[in-house]
């Protein structure tokens, strides 16, 4: 007889249904099946471990759900392109209950469970950084020849400044090219 998978995010409430200020800790790691990607830049791999370490509240008519999910995440940098990864750990505080949904701004309790998958995803996507760089004062790419000024110098002459922008060169302190 085949065992049928369980959802490793999915909680069964039992002791916390209908007991008000009842908590109970929780800490699931898991792999999620799906990449998060709020952009090209960075994103929570697929298959990417989860650590999801929570307390889950009971109050009247929900739960609350508060602690910390995190995971490994990759990108590239925003100036020379370099692959880099990080770990990011998001804070969350959410409420989970009966007929809860977007529209309420709360997550759904069914048949005395819930899962966390939906939290665990958007408390990610929340957290990725939007433009990662490999380090604060990366150079990044030459525009013209492509060469990553970190590695290498640029061999590229400077490019003549138009004179109608003199006035604006003298006031940033900036001597003529």
């Amino acid at each position: 007889m085949a065992m049928a998978l369980t959802d490793p995010f999915d909680v069964a409430l039992r002791e916390l249904r209908d007991t008000h200020g009842v908590r109970r800790h929780e800490l699931r790691r898991a792999q999620l099946g799906e990449a998060v990607s709020p952009d090209i830049d960075s994103r929570v791999p697929a298959g990417a471990t989860v650590v999801v370490d929570v307390v889950l509240e009971a109050f009247d008519g929900g739960i609350e759900v508060a602690g910390t999910v995190s995971s490994r995440w990759e990108g590239e940098c925003r100036r020379c392109l370099a692959g880099i990864d990080g770990e990011v750990t998001v804070e969350v505080r959410e409420v989970f209950r009966p007929g809860g949904g977007p529209d309420e701004g709360t997550y759904p309790v069914h048949d005395g469970r819930l899962n966390l998958r939906e939290m665990v995803t958007d408390a990610l996507f929340a957290g990725l950084p939007v433009l990662p760089l490999c380090k604060s004062d990366c150079l990044g790419l030459c525009p013209r020849c492509g060469a990553d000024r970190n590695h290498e110098p640029c061999q590229c002459q400077q490019v003549q400044v138009d004179d109608r922008w003199a006035g604006l060169r003298d006031l940033l302190g900036r001597p003529s090219v």
